[in-house]
This record gives structure tokens, C-alpha cells and sequence, in this order.
């Protein structure tokens, strides 16, 4: 076999080990695999039990933080308000905005279709893969925390309806504290999405309250029987990352008295 034929086996090799671990190998640098798992051990040594600690180091070194169909998290100015958008990288793009030939190890931008926008070509160092985003807990007894009934447990808020398998693990947006329980087949990148839109959308409907508290951040501290007023606490309450910095800081003060 030639020098070219050889290559070429080593990388349908290394192509067909990876999806037979269920590993996309479009997120891997297959040139990087070859080369550390293969031809830098000497001849005679490809991929096989005895090479098995040599191929988990190059499939974790070579994997690339970013793929084709992943899903990530962009930062987005809309209507002078910063929102957090989620979407699929449909494409790597060059500095002049050409596109790769193949699979770059290291792409300038991402082209991604986002799912509450019009897609956008954002620099890669502006692009948070999704599950960076999330905190996962599997604990039973934080899973199914504040459950009810006779099972007393959560049910997958991913599952449809009207037969939802149990919880297996709880899902939190770390930056604002929002949770959502799935199961394990419902633990997926589509579900982290939509719960890290929900503040993108709380926020949207919560702009004018926002503004109100603002310009006037003593309304949060009227009297208890004044509606106004508790209609702001209450708010407060479910959505406290939402609320303006002077608006929380006397709401605090007023708890506390």
C-alpha cells in the first residue's frame, strides 16, 4: 500500500472508531488523532488494546471546542438591550468571510442560525458552548426537591404529554438561577436552549417594570398594603436577577427591617 493509501486507512480507521463510540467525528482534529495515536509510537502500533491509553489522550486532546451542529450560546445587542441568544453553528468561516474547504483546527468565526433571531457571523472567542451555561445535578433528593403526591416525584419537563417519564437530573442556568428537571433522554442541548431563553423572554415582558424601578427604585420599598408596591416584591421574588441594582440593594434593606 502507498504512502497516500495508508493515510487514508489510518483515517477511516480513526473516522470509524469514533462513531463507534457515538462520537461525531467532524468535532475532531482526525490529522492530530492520526499522528498522536499512530505514527509517533513507532510502527507496527495502531489503534488496538494495547494502544488504548495513547488513543484516549488524542481523542481528548484533538477534540475541538467548537463543531458543525452545536449548539452555543451569542451575545446580542436587540432594541439597546444586551440578550443572550442560543442557536447551531451552521458553518466556519475565514477573516474575509470566505469558508473553509474542509473542517478548520482553528476557525476565525462561526455562522449560526439562531433560534430566536436572524442568524449571524460571530468571532469565535464570542461563542459559549451551551452547556457551559448550566449546572448539572443528578442528587435524587435535589432532583425531585418540592415534589407532591403519592410517588413524590418531579416529572421530565421535556417529555411529552400526558405520559412524561420521572426526573433523572436537574438542569440550572447558572447566571440567573432558572431550573428545569429532564430525563435522561430529554437531557439534551434543544432543552438547555429553551431554558436559557426563559430570562431573554422574562426580561422582555419586564421591561417597562424595569424601567420603572430605574428611574424610581423607592416604589420596591412602599407600604404592605400599598397593591402597587407588593406587585413589585412579588416580582422581585421570581425573577431577582431581573431587578436594577438600587431597586435590589433597598428591597434588601426593607426585608431586613
Amino acid at each position: 500500500m502507498n504512502e497516500y493509501g495508508s493515510k487514508r486507512a489510518v483515517r477511516e480507521t480513526v473516522t470509524a472508531a469514533l462513531e463507534q463510540e457515538e462520537r461525531n467525528p467532524s468535532a475532531y482534529n482526525i490529522a492530530g488523532i492520526m499522528r498522536d495515536a499512530f505514527y509517533d509510537r513507532g510502527p507496527g502500533n495502531g489503534y488496538g488494546a494495547e494502544s488504548e491509553e495513547h488513543w484516549r489522550k488524542a481523542v481528548t486532546e484533538h477534540r475541538r471546542k467548537f463543531g458543525v451542529g452545536d449548539m452555543v450560546r451569542v451575545v446580542l445587542e436587540v432594541d439597546g438591550h444586551t440578550e443572550h441568544h442560543y442557536g447551531t453553528i451552521a458553518e466556519f468561516l475565514k477573516a474575509n468571510g470566505g469558508s473553509y474547504r474542509g473542517t478548520p483546527v482553528k476557525p476565525h468565526s462561526a455562522y449560526v442560525e439562531l433560534l430566536h433571531h436572524s442568524r449571524r457571523t460571530v468571532p469565535l472567542d464570542e461563542v459559549t458552548p451551551v452547556a457551559d451555561d448550566f449546572e448539572f445535578i443528578r442528587d435524587f433528593s435535589e432532583v425531585h426537591k418540592g415534589a407532591f403526591g403519592d410517588l413524590g416525584v418531579l416529572w421530565c419537563m421535556g417529555c411529552p404529554r400526558p405520559y412524561p417519564m420521572p426526573a433523572e437530573v436537574k438542569v440550572v442556568h447558572k447566571a440567573t438561577g432558572e431550573k428545569t428537571q429532564l430525563c435522561d433522554a430529554h437531557n439534551d442541548e434543544e432543552q438547555w436552549a429553551r431554558l436559557g431563553h426563559q430570562p431573554m423572554w422574562h426580561a422582555r415582558t419586564s421591561r417597562g417594570t424595569i424601567e420603572s424601578l430605574i428611574k424610581n427604585p423607592e416604589e420596591i420599598t412602599g407600604p404592605a398594603d400599598d397593591w402597587d408596591a407588593r406587585q413589585l416584591r412579588e416580582w422581585a421574588d421570581l425573577f431577582p436577577y431581573l431587578v436594577p441594582a438600587k431597586a435590589a440593594e433597598l428591597y434588601a434593606r426593607w426585608k431586613d427591617t
